[in-house]
């Protein structure tokens, strides 16, 4: 369900981004939204099914209760279906004004314009690895 905002950005919702997700990505994913609160019993009724994203916002009540998932999550779990069908995700370049930018700044940390608020990059553990195997291609073609 992609939208188009009235400045011509694209937008998508969250369930456009969760139907992509196979599903130990959707349990991943389903398991951060704590208030949804996934037992471990339904954390392995969801991997025993093999539930996908594309296939999550199909369910309804009565299959996860057919699966053997308590009625309270098979509700909440429709009902957050739902709810992820109406939330957009903002990108980036949609952002207009000064204030909109702070807005989205601020939530990330970054406050008053100071640059130092952004984490530095922390070369990976890859970094060092990559190093010596250039000096080594070096030594070899010298």
């Amino acid at each position: 369900s992609t939208s188009i905002s009235v400045a011509g950005n694209e937008t998508v919702s969250l369930a456009d981004k969760i139907k992509k997700s196979d599903t130990a990505k959707l349990i991943e994913y389903l398991q951060g939204q704590k208030n949804l609160k996934l037992s471990e019993t339904a954390i392995k009724i969801l991997e025993k099914e093999e539930l996908n994203g594309g296939d999550f916002f199909d369910m309804t009540e009565e299959e996860y209760m057919q699966d053997s998932l308590a009625r309270g999550l098979a509700k909440s779990l429709v009902k957050f279906t739902k709810e992820c069908k109406n939330k957009k995700l903002k990108s980036f370049s949609s952002y207009k004004t000064k204030k909109d930018l702070k807005e989205v700044l601020a939530k990330y940390g970054v406050q008053d314009r100071r640059i130092t608020d952004i984490p530095q990059f922390t070369p990976s553990m890859i970094f060092p690895f990559c190093c010596i195997l250039f000096t080594l291609q070096e030594l070899t073609y010298s």
